[in-house]
């Protein structure tokens, strides 16, 4: 059994490789990685998206993604408008600017994935995200007991 100072060293290691890779990304790809969930969503949906639907789609809490949101409408890269049909819901629509900034990133981000984990052998991989799905999976749950 691994002692309790080494599993301490596994959670710091996993918070320090995040940050290092949150960093790289943004670096490598031009977009910090929640911007690019969200543009890159609406990139594949190639028409409006409901605010809420976006949201659920790049994990984000509706804060976080309204900060998104007007970031990203500031940039000119989005439109946001009432849906026509239910008023209580707002549309989120890639500009053709926003489409650009996509289109400029993709192979960037194609690059930067392929220069990181293209080499891992396959079963290396299934592993890793086995084990960050076990440890995912366990978070939540005791987000979820803490909270109860």
């Amino acid at each position: 059994m691994v002692q309790a100072t080494e599993q301490l060293k596994v959670l710091q290691q996993l918070g320090r490789t995040y940050r290092a890779f949150l960093s790289a990304y943004e670096k490598e790809v031009g977009h910090f990685l929640p911007r690019w969930k969200v543009m890159l969503h609406l990139y594949n949906e190639q028409g409006p998206c409901p605010q809420k639907q976006l949201g659920d789609a790049s994990h984000m809490d509706p804060g976080a993604l309204s900060r998104q949101l007007s970031a990203l409408e500031t940039l000119g890269w989005i439109v946001r408008s009432t849906d026509q049909h239910d008023k209580r819901i707002t549309n989120v629509l890639l500009t053709k600017e926003g489409k650009q900034q996509v289109e400029q990133s993709l192979p960037k981000r194609t690059a930067f994935i392929e220069r990181t984990l293209g080499d891992l052998p396959d079963e290396q991989l299934r592993q890793l995200m086995d084990s960050l799905l076990q440890l995912e999976t366990r978070f939540s749950a005791t987000c979820k007991n803490v909270h109860a």
